[in-house]
């Protein structure tokens, strides 16, 4: 039997795990492990109750960068930018090399309109795993609405470069409408807003 749960819990199958995991939590609420991933096995069925394991794993281990970063994650899914970046700063300056910490942060300083802060997470991403070339759309469109203009034409024309047709096809089309104004920009000298 305990062979069996055991399994469950550390099933792939969320239907599986799921309940398991559930029954641990129930028996004991201090399990940290069990909270951190029920957090994830829910994050994307049910936000709320993903939010509530994920809380509680960052309480009962707040020294955990890890559960700490699941925690904000969730607060980021449930748009919750604010206290989330609260949260992933102080991860961010106790794990500089966090890559999920990172990645967070700068979705939460970009839905706050804090883009100078999101940049500098943007390029941090970039120079973490440069093979992500979406990082590079997301990098010219922080300095595009900055009014970096030139700055944002050559981390366009990176992106560009980079792009996978099929996997950044969006992005591509974004870029492909945004171009000839951005040009005529540059050209007539458009200065930077004022920050």
């Amino acid at each position: 039997g305990a062979l069996r749960a055991d399994e469950a819990v550390n099933s792939d199958d969320a239907g599986v795990a799921v309940p398991a995991l559930e029954a641990v939590v129930k028996r004991d609420p201090k399990n940290a492990a069990a909270h951190a991933r029920l957090c994830d096995l829910l994050r994307k069925a049910d936000p709320q109750k993903s939010l509530a394991h994920c809380r509680a794993a960052a309480e009962v281990e707040p020294a955990n960068a890890s559960y700490a970063t699941g925690y904000a994650a969730a607060l980021v899914q449930l748009r919750r930018f604010g206290e989330a970046a609260a949260i992933l700063r102080r991860v961010v300056a106790a794990e500089p090399d966090n890559y999920a910490a990172h990645a967070n942060l700068a979705t939460a300083l970009d839905e706050l309109k804090q883009y100078e802060e999101a940049l500098d997470e943007y390029k941090w991403i970039a120079r973490a795993r440069p093979e992500i070339a979406v990082t590079h759309f997301l990098i010219a469109r922080a300095y595009d609405l900055l009014g970096e203009y030139k700055l944002a034409l050559e981390a366009y024309e990176t992106f560009l470069a980079r792009a996978d047709p099929a996997r950044n096809q969006l992005e591509i089309e974004k870029v492909k409408l945004r171009k000839p104004a951005l040009l005529d920009q540059i050209k007539r000298g458009v200065k930077p807003r004022k920050r």
